[in-house]
C-alpha cells in the first residue's frame, strides 16, 4: 500500500484539459481576430491589431492581477480549509475588476489621444488604433469582471463552467466579427465592438449559473475588505509576476513596435506582426498546459501535499515540451501556412517572413520552459524568481538582443534574437535559484525548492477502498499510535475513524462501474494527529451528516463516529472530496 498519482492524473488531465480550452478559447479571439481582420482589410489591419495589443494589456492589468493572485490564494486557502478567507478574496477581487478599469474608461477622452499620437506618422494605422482603443477603453469593465470570474470559477470546483465561459464570448465575438467588419460600415471598430458584447453575453449567462451552483465552495465576502490587509498582500503577490508580465509584455511590445516602424518600415512592421501573432498561437497551448500547475498544484501546496507536487510538475513538463516540438515541426515545415492565415500580401518581404517563422520555431521550447517556471515559483511563493524569469525573458535579454541583432542582421535578426533571449533566461534564473539556495534565502535544494516528503507525514498511501484494505490501514494507524504513546482511546479513535470513512468512501461514493482510489495520509504536527482521506468520488461532507430515521444502517460508521465525538473537517477541493480527522496528542 504505496502512494500513488492515480488521483493526481485524473486532477492534471481534467484540468490540463480545461485549462488548454480556456487558452485556446480565450486566445483564439485575439488569433482568429486578427486572421479576419488581415482578410478582411489587409496588412495594415493586422498592424492595427498588434499596435493596439499593448494599450489592451495595460486594461487588462488589474484583471489579470487579482484574476490570477486570486486564483492561487484561493486554490492555497482552499488546501488549508480556510473557507472565509478564500471568500474575501473573491470579493476583493471583484471590487477590483471593477474599479480599475472604470478609472481608465472616465480618463479615455485624455489617455487615448496620448497612445495613439505614436503612429500619427501612419495615418491609416494611427485611424484603425485610435477606433480600437476607443472601444476598449469604453468595454474594458464588462471584459475585466468576467476575466476575474473566469479565474474563479476554474479554481472552484468548476473548471468546465470557466471554459464554457470563454468559448462562448468568443464564439459571439468570431460571428460578430465577420458580420460587423465584413458587412457594416463600422470596419476595426466592429472587431473590438464584437469582443466586448462576446464578454457581455457569456458573463450574463455563466456567471449566475455559478453563484446558483452546488458544487462551489466560496462565496465572496465584501463586509470589511478594507481590513483584510493580509489577505490583499498575499493576492496582489501571488498575481504580482503575472503582472510584471503583462506590464513587460508592455514596454518590450511597444519598444519593437516602434523601432521596427521607425528602421525598417511599414512592410516589415506587417510582417513582424504575423509572428507576434503566431505567438498567440503557441501562448494558448502551452500557457493552458503550464496553467494547471496554479490550479492543481496551488491546492496541493496549501495541503502541503509535496509527493502531489512533485507528479503534477512532472507530468505538466513533459506534456508542454512535447506540444511545444509538434508546434515547431508544424512552423518548420509549412511557415506559408502561417503567413497565409493572416492574409499577409506583401510578396516583397514574403521569402524573409518565412525565415523568420522558421527561426522563431525553435525558441518554443525554452519559451515552455521559461512559462513553467514562471507559474511554479509563483504558485509556491518564490515571487522573486518568477518576476524576474520574466525580466530577464522579456526586458533585460529581448530587447537589447533583438534591437542589436536587427540593427546587425536585418529582419531575420530579430527572431535569432528572440531564441537566444528565451534560453538565456532559462539559464540565468537557474543560476540565480542555486545563488539563493546556497545563500539559505530558498530553504529546500532542486530545481522545484519543496520538501522530500510531506511535513509531518507518518503515513502516506493509496488504497482502492475494499474491505480488507480498510482493516489493515486501521491496524497500522492504531500500532503506529501505541508506539507513539499516544493514549489507547485515542489510537483507538483514529483507527476507527480511518475504517468507517474508508469503508462509507468505498460503497457510497463510486458507482460501481468506477475506479475507486483513496488517498490516506496520517501526519503529526503541532501536538496534533491529523488522518487526512481523499477520493475523487461523489461530493459528501461527512462532518456535516447528520443521521436521520432509517439511516442506522446505511451509514451507521458515521453516526458511531460523530457519537464518539471525533473533530471532523470536509473540503471539496479540485473536484475531490477531503475529509480530516483531527486528534490532540
Amino acid at each position: 500500500m504505496e502512494r500513488n498519482d492515480r488521483l493526481i492524473r485524473k486532477k492534471i488531465k481534467r484540468y490540463m484539459l480545461t485549462g488548454v480550452m480556456t487558452t485556446v478559447a480565450l486566445q483564439l479571439g485575439n488569433v482568429v481576430d486578427a486572421m479576419i481582420v488581415g482578410n478582411l482589410l489587409g496588412s495594415m489591419g493586422n498592424g492595427a491589431i498588434n499596435a493596439s495589443t499593448p494599450f489592451l494589456y495595460i486594461l487588462q492589468a488589474a484583471a489579470i492581477l487579482m484574476g490570477s493572485g486570486g486564483a492561487v490564494s484561493i486554490a492555497i486557502l482552499l488546501g488549508k480549509r480556510e473557507i472565509d478567507s478564500a471568500g474575501r478574496v473573491m470579493g476583493l477581487c471583484i471590487v477590483t475588476s471593477l474599479v480599475y478599469p472604470l478609472i481608465f474608461t472616465c480618463l479615455s477622452p485624455l489617455i487615448v489621444p496620448l497612445y495613439t499620437g505614436h503612429f500619427s506618422a501612419a495615418p491609416q494605422l494611427f485611424e484603425m488604433v485610435r477606433s480600437i482603443t476607443t472601444v476598449y477603453s469604453l468595454g474594458m469593465p464588462i471584459i475585466s469582471f468576467v476575466l476575474v470570474m473566469a479565474y474563479l470559477i476554474n479554481v472552484d470546483n468548476n473548471p468546465g463552467m470557466a471554459t464554457k465561459l470563454h468559448i462562448t464570448s468568443n464564439a459571439v465575438n468570431l460571428v460578430l466579427d465577420f458580420i460587423l467588419v465584413k458587412f457594416t460600415p463600422l470596419g476595426i471598430t466592429g472587431a473590438a465592438l464584437s469582443t466586448v458584447i462576446g464578454y457581455l453575453v457569456a458573463g450574463l449567462i455563466f456567471i449566475p449559473r455559478y453563484f446558483k451552483s452546488s458544487g462551489r465552495m466560496v462565496t465572496p465576502v465584501f463586509k470589511g475588505l478594507f481590513k483584510s490587509k493580509d489577505l490583499g498582500l498575499s493576492t496582489v503577490k501571488n498575481g504580482f509576476p503575472n503582472l510584471a508580465y503583462l506590464v513587460m509584455t508592455v514596454i518590450s511590445v511597444s519598444i519593437l513596435n516602434s523601432n521596427i516602424i521607425r528602421v525598417l518600415g511599414d512592410s516589415y512592421f506587417s510582417a513582424y506582426s504575423v509572428t507576434a501573432n503566431t505567438q498567440l498561437i503557441v501562448q494558448m497551448f502551452l500557457n493552458g498546459v503550464s496553467s494547471t500547475i496554479a490550479s492543481v498544484a496551488g491546492v496541493l501546496f496549501g495541503e502541503k501535499d509535496y509527493f502531489g507536487m512533485r507528479r503534477v510538475f512532472s507530468r505538466v513538463m513533459k506534456i508542454a515540451l512535447l506540444i511545444s516540438l509538434i508546434i515547431m515541426a508544424v512552423f518548420l515545415i509549412v511557415p506559408q501556412g502561417v503567413a497565409a492565415l493572416y492574409g499577409f500580401d506583401n510578396d516583397n518581404v514574403r521569402g524573409e517572413l518565412m525565415t523568420g517563422i522558421r527561426l522563431f520555431s525553435m525558441s518554443f521550447v525554452f519559451f515552455s520552459l521559461n512559462a513553467l517556471t514562471q507559474n511554479y515559483y509563483r504558485t509556491i511563493g518564490q515571487t522573486f524568481l518568477s518576476t524576474i524569469s520574466s525580466v530577464f525573458q522579456l526586458l533585460l535579454l529581448k530587447i537589447p538582443l533583438m534591437l542589436a541583432f536587427m540593427h546587425i542582421f536585418g529582419f531575420t535578426g530579430l527572431f535569432a534574437a528572440i531564441i537566444m533571449s528565451e534560453l538565456l533566461a532559462f539559464i540565468i534564473v537557474n543560476i540565480l535559484r542555486l545563488i539563493m539556495q546556497h545563500a539559505k534565502k530558498v530553504p529546500q535544494k532542486g530545481f522545484l525548492a519543496i520538501p522530500e516528503k510531506n511535513e509531518g507525514a507518518i503515513l502516506d498511501i493509496s488504497i482502492s477502498g475494499s474491505d480488507k484494505e480498510a482493516v489493515r490501514v486501521s491496524e497500522r494507524i492504531i500500532d503506529y499510535c501505541r508506539n507513539d504513546g499516544i493514549s489507547e482511546s485515542n489510537a483507538q479513535t483514529l483507527g476507527i475513524a480511518a475504517e468507517e470513512l474508508i469503508d462509507n468512501i468505498a460503497r457510497h461514493g463510486y458507482r460501481e462501474s468506477e475506479d475507486k482510489d483513496i488517498d490516506v495520509c496520517l501526519s503529526k504536527t503541532e501536538g496534533k494527529y491529523y488522518l487526512r482521506l481523499r477520493d475523487d468520488g461523489m461530493p459528501f461532507d461527512p462532518a456535516a451528516y447528520v443521521p436521520e430515521e432509517g439511516e442506522e444502517t446505511e451509514f451507521g460508521g458515521l453516526k458511531m463516529l460523530k457519537s464518539m465525538g471525533v473533530r471532523m473537517n470536509y473540503v471539496r477541493t479540485l473536484n475531490l472530496n477531503n475529509t480530516v480527522i483531527e486528534v490532540k496528542i
